[in-house]
């Protein structure tokens, strides 16, 4: 009996397996006027071609994916005439030693300028939560006059976008 329980607790133990979050569809107002953005920019920066029927409608982003969100809010706030920037604070590795990025911890992922004031964006997609550091430079941004939330999905951003 004792052979078998050393063999037994011997034996690597398997970890369990993780459950993705259902992921839920962007609702088709906010397809809609992520398209009016870019039909609005379209018409404004090409003219001729938009005249001539040379209008396709842009593919939208996978929202339920961090960078999908990501992208989707920066073209949006580009089209709209707003400065959008995305923040990478990613390290990188340099002759097999990682080297940290240059960016302070807690910054946001897509930083902007919209109409005249400074907002920026983390991006929580999933069972993602907020690190205590980028609690902290929420309350910076905010002591500072600007704004610092944390986005779950286009419809979210959608909502500050109107209240901004």
């Amino acid at each position: 009996m004792d052979a078998l329980t050393e063999l037994l607790n011997s034996l690597p133990v398997r970890k369990p397996r993780t459950v993705k979050p259902k992921t839920t569809p962007t609702p088709e107002y906010c397809r809609q006027k992520y398209s009016q953005a870019h039909e609005q920019w379209f018409k404004t920066k090409h003219p001729q071609a938009y005249a001539a029927g040379h209008y396709y409608p842009p593919k939208m982003p996978d929202c339920n994916k961090s960078n999908g969100l990501q992208l989707a809010i920066q073209n949006f706030l580009t089209w709209r005439g707003h400065r959008a920037t995305r923040i990478s604070s990613a390290g990188r590795m340099v002759k097999g030693k990682w080297i940290p990025g240059p960016t302070r911890k807690g910054a946001a992922d897509v930083s902007a300028t919209i109409k005249g004031r400074s907002v920026m964006m983390e991006i929580k997609v999933g069972a993602d939560r907020p690190s205590p550091e980028q609690l902290k430079e929420q309350q910076r941004e905010q002591a500072a006059g600007g704004v610092y939330e944390f986005i779950h999905n286009f419809e979210e951003f959608l909502k500050l976008y109107d209240i901004l």
